[in-house]
């Protein structure tokens, strides 16, 4: 039996959806008071810190809390205050933006229920809160609301608190533990590790074999399989340096600059184009990519590196290629169209206050904008010290396209190369002046057509409701040849215009059902009015308006662009197919143009801007709202001296800043990248928060290794691949990543985190992809160069919002463009970052579209095409094949039962073929290879 509809009075339901917020708010409340939102993991806290509290405490405390008033019986400062919510229910449902009546309020999608009242968020605060909601609402705040303004004021470690805290005490010289294997701990990393293992009471696992190093390490060091002849001889090398040899080989590769240079890009948050709103394409962003990759390559001291980066181009030798280490400074996401530079500015100096805390200090400054830490022993004096010295650098240009600002570039270009810009640029203008033109005039044409029709216009507006769909509008438009989107938006403008006395007559006849008198009469009216102005500009050539109150309004009525008769904006809705197709045909003419056209021989980076000595605390980070002035300085907690730095008064001091970061005496910067390194090596950092060192962040598995390599890294000269080295030559790294014991010492210690065997990992998405090329012997191995196909600030996306960036180049990943809003898919799949966000550690999830993915994209399946015709023309033994195809994908080769397994396989796929047998066998041995690089053993590391 059917179910029929219910029907219920509207004040039965609102009452019902009151109801059902209360329950849902008891709920969340009950779960909040035993500690939902303490363990939210520290990303989400910090996102909290950075993108929802400030924008809250700006924007409603003032209405919504018990500092300042509490409308509606809601408060927003507490975590229970918004679960419980105010009068009309729970203010959110974590987990469900759609649900939750704060993000419908500041959506201003709902008449009556609009937040903040007057004007609305900005964008930006909007999707922070929308996406803080939709990952669960994680909140550290209190449970449950206390004293007035207990959210305004600073409740993280004090100053002396901090200096007691792991991560803000010097680095130790740790003292080696001394154990009874001296055999096994010549190297004072396995000294340390088994120190820890022996406390409880654990032991390694045997070494890893052969064939497994040389896969680990080549994998590791350059991000691809080792090759069957380089197997071959590391397996065959039975002399004690046989190890280091691949160690040394691998780290003189130049592709080992490409791999580790990927790392620290994650970190630098690199992409090649801005994102956001304003997706212009970062068309010099690769000069800085190919910086860190021969920074790597060349072993640059790390301490070196950190100081191009961050004042380049303040250093006494500075030349092009420091200057383009300071595109670290200009690569994050611009909100570039915002009207108010001021702000604009100040977004910028935050979000580089954050990216240099995450990526050289493991701290989150963007925590602090609005208020003191609310963990750490970072104060807002402390924030905007350094942000005076951002306010003093300039990381935006001259120049912009319309509304849209852009950032700031380091130009090498000649004179004759700026001439040669010059006529390029005015060809780009004439072939976009080309398709503007056409736009205008088609335009034009259309609002001509529908003016001389406007009484037929609004005779068929009296014909259907202002609800009707398009369909049904379309179905009376067309038989008068009106525009069926034009119809509609005239239905829409009357409805919104009832009060208009020029559009009181048409609602009264309406009503009546009365078309044809409404057509009589306004083209009566228009008509008069046409033929007045007409009369007067007899007159008087230089009238512009009629005495005539009535005509005057029916006149200007016709000739508003926006107004009765709007033409749609989108071009799609408004031209015809030949219009539109000869319109696309000249943007497109413009767009590859523009694509291919030379750049300007420059690099993104920030130079000096006007220096200021001080800057003022911006209370709740409004640059309206100016607090007690602040002088340049560095964070309290961290400084290493009580002499303090004089910064010179005609320059912003980046360069001071950059130095105190290098310093030996600095208690993060060495510990902070060591972490990283040894995580890029192991798969787990010893410090997990690998951008977090302050509370909120993990604790170090092993303290005193970490200090003892930092401390060893800094007297080493900050040397990257001494580090390698020291690392890779531990037997803990060359451990086997199963144990023996293995499920006893689960039990003890079933993270691994005291490394009693090694990490198994899974291959990152640019290893996948570029081992699945190599493999199929289709890897182009070319270094550097520009690959974004667009032209320097030109647009990702075109007229028709299609972003043309092709991924079916053959080259290492590295040169893949890295389109921030639209990220290549196969990246995305397999865990890519955020490249608006440092990171320092990669998630691995396990999901199935990544099967799908291997198992029907084409770049997998043209690379085991590849390697099949590869294999079968290297022998006409099937056995020996099988054993080919293996070794090539897997490093090994594989038992009688796998070769047994194969050919069954590939005898049944080809069982009775005739007419395409070579075909189909080719296919059967493709698909094999197929299997083969979708495999565990394939994208996983033992």
């Amino acid at each position: 039996m059917p179910t029929l509809p219910i029907h219920l009075p509207s004040s039965l339901l609102d009452a019902l959806k009151r109801l059902i917020g209360r329950l849902a708010a008891v709920v969340f409340a009950i779960a909040a008071s035993i500690g939902v939102g303490q363990d939210a993991s520290p990303q989400a806290i910090a996102f909290f810190e950075k993108e929802v509290r400030p924008v809250l405490v700006e924007h409603c405390y003032d209405c919504h809390s018990a500092e300042g008033s509490v409308k509606g019986g809601l408060r927003l400062e507490t975590r229970a205050g918004l679960l419980e919510g105010g009068d009309s229910g729970a203010a959110i449902v974590p987990g469900d933006p759609g649900a939750s009546l704060l993000i419908e309020a500041i959506g201003y999608q709902n008449h009556d229920l609009q937040m903040p009242p007057r004007n609305p968020l900005p964008e930006q605060a909007v999707r922070a809160l929308t996406k803080w909601v939709a990952d669960g609402a994680p909140d550290p705040r209190e449970s449950t609301p206390s004293s007035a303004g207990s959210d305004r004021g600073p409740s993280g470690m004090s100053i002396e608190e901090g200096r007691q805290f792991w991560a803000f005490r010097p680095v130790r010289d740790s003292t080696i533990p001394e154990l009874a294997e001296t055999q096994w701990t010549e190297n004072p990393i396995d000294a340390f590790v088994l120190a820890r293992l022996h406390d409880n009471g654990l032991s390694p696992a045997p070494a890893a074999d052969k064939i497994t190093l040389i896969r680990r390490l080549t994998q590791d060091l350059i991000g691809l399989p080792p090759t069957p002849e380089e197997i071959d001889a590391f397996v065959a090398d039975e002399s004690p340096m046989a190890y280091d040899k691949v160690v040394e080989r691998l780290l003189n590769s130049p592709h080992y600059g490409v791999r580790w240079g990927r790392h620290w890009l994650d970190v630098a948050r690199y992409a090649d184009s801005n994102g956001l709103d304003e997706n212009l394409g970062f068309g010099q962003a690769w000069r800085y990519r190919d910086y860190v990759v021969d920074a790597f390559n060349n072993d640059k001291p790390f301490d070196r590196f950190l100081i191009e980066q961050v004042a380049g181009d303040l250093l006494p030798e500075a030349n092009r290629e420091t200057k383009t280490a300071t595109g670290f400074l200009s690569l994050g996401a611009k909100v570039l169209a915002e009207p108010d530079r001021q702000k604009l500015e100040m977004d910028i100096i935050d979000e580089q206050l954050d990216t240099l805390g995450k990526a050289f200090l493991g701290m989150t400054f963007g925590c602090v904008r609005c208020h003191d830490h609310k963990f750490d022993p970072i104060k807002q004096s402390d924030y905007y010290a350094l942000a005076a010295i951002f306010k003093s650098t300039k990381t935006l240009g001259e120049t912009n396209t319309g509304a849209i600002k852009h950032w700031y570039e380091h130009s090498f270009a000649s004179d004759e190369e700026a001439a040669r810009l010059k006529e390029i640029d005015a060809q780009i203008a004439e072939k976009k002046k080309a398709a503007a033109s056409f736009k205008n005039a088609a335009i034009a044409k259309i609002q001509a057509e529908a003016r001389s029709k406007v009484a037929d216009y609004l005779a068929a507006a009296a014909q259907f409701e202002v609800s009707a769909p398009l369909t049904t509008v379309a179905e009376i438009a067309q038989p008068l040849g009106l525009h069926p989107r034009i119809l509609h938006h005239c239905r829409m403008h009357l409805d919104f215009h009832r009060d208009d006395p020029l559009l009181l007559q048409w609602h009264q006849l309406a009503a009546e059902g009365n078309a044809d008198e409404i057509r009589r009469h306004y083209g009566d009216l228009f008509d008069r009015a046409e033929k007045a102005f007409a009369e007067a500009k007899k007159q008087d050539p230089k009238t512009k308006t009629l005495d005539d109150p009535t005509l005057q309004a029916a006149r200007s009525a016709l000739l508003d662009a926006s107004g009765l008769l709007a033409v749609p904006s989108k071009e799609a809705f408004a031209f015809d197919e030949q219009t539109l197709a000869e319109y696309y045909r000249l943007m497109d003419e413009a767009r590859a143009f523009e694509s291919v056209a030379a750049d300007e021989t420059a690099a993104m980076g920030v130079s000096e801007g006007t220096v200021v000595a001080e800057l003022p605390i911006h209370i709740r980070g409004s640059y309206k709202n100016l607090g007690d002035p602040v002088a340049r300085e560095f964070p309290e907690v961290m400084r290493h001296s009580t002499v303090r730095p004089v910064f010179p008064s005609g320059q912003s001091g980046r360069l001071e800043l950059a130095r105190w970061m290098a310093d030996t005496r600095h208690p993060l910067t060495a510990r902070v990248i060591v972490n990283r390194i040894w995580g890029w090596h192991f798969g787990e950092a010893l410090v997990r928060t690998t951008e977090n060192f302050g509370r909120l962040g993990d604790r170090p598995s092993h303290p005193d290794l970490l200090d003892w390599l930092a401390r060893r890294f800094m007297a080493g000269g900050w040397s990257i691949k001494d580090l390698h080295r020291l690392i890779l030559r531990s037997n803990v790294y060359q451990l086997a990543s199963s144990h023996p014991e293995e499920q006893r010492y689960a039990t003890i210690d079933p993270e691994n985190r005291l490394l009693w065997k090694a990490n198994l990992r899974r291959l990152e998405a640019e290893q996948i992809r570029d081992s699945i090329l190599a493999v199929g012997g289709r890897l182009n191995l070319e270094i550097g160069g520009k690959t974004l196909p667009l032209r320097n600030r030109q647009f990702v996306f075109n007229h028709t919002s299609e972003d043309h960036t092709k991924y079916d180049s053959v080259r290492r990943a590295l040169y893949l463009p890295v389109i921030r809003n639209n990220l290549y898919a196969f990246f995305t799949q397999f865990d890519y970052p955020d490249p608006t966000m440092p990171t320092g550690s990669r998630n691995a999830t396990v999901i199935a579209p990544q099967n799908l993915l291997l198992m029907n994209d084409a770049l997998v399946m043209e690379s085991a095409d590849a390697l099949a015709k590869s294999v079968l023309s290297q022998s006409n033994e099937d056995a020996d094949r099988v054993a080919d195809a293996y070794r090539r994908a897997v490093g090994r080769e594989p038992s009688p039962s796998e070769t047994e397994r194969v050919l069954r396989f590939i005898s049944q796929l080809t069982e009775g073929a005739e007419a395409n047998a070579k075909e189909q066998h080719e296919q059967a041995w493709s698909l094999f290879c197929q299997s083969l690089m979708a495999s565990n053993e394939f994208i996983y590391l033992r």
